[in-house]
């Protein structure tokens, strides 16, 4: 998990654009609020599936094949399609796709805050 992180974090800092336009996001994109839940959820079930060794369906992300049960997107209320068409678009606009990652790595850093504090 933390390795594709690692190569998507890096990757956006050699390309995020220090402009502050507007983009608009398309409607069949996920908003930024619901794409950044989705990939939280696929962070999360990926790491599950590193420490039970699983091996469920396949989606490809950023170009490496990362293991993602489909029930994932099923919890989110989102399609295949749908998430192809968002990842897409955000992969696009890596000013966008920053501002997506930054948020799931204070989310995934608040869960993990959490679970040091019980025990």
């Amino acid at each position: 998990m933390y390795r594709n992180l690692f190569y998507i974090v890096i990757y956006l800092l050699f390309t995020a654009c220090s402009g502050t336009q507007e983009i608009k996001i398309p409607d069949n994109v996920l908003s930024k609020e619901k794409m950044t839940q989705v990939m939280i959820n696929i962070h999360l079930m990926e790491a599950s599936l590193n420490l039970t060794g699983g091996n469920p369906n396949k989606i490809d992300l950023a170009g490496s094949s990362v293991a993602l049960n489909i029930d994932v997107l099923k919890k989110d209320n989102i399609t295949k399609k749908q998430f192809d068409e968002s990842f897409s678009f955000y992969t696009n606009n890596p000013e966008l796709l920053s501002e997506i990652y930054q948020n799931v790595l204070n989310e995934l850093s608040k869960m993990q805050a959490e679970v040091s504090n019980k025990k």
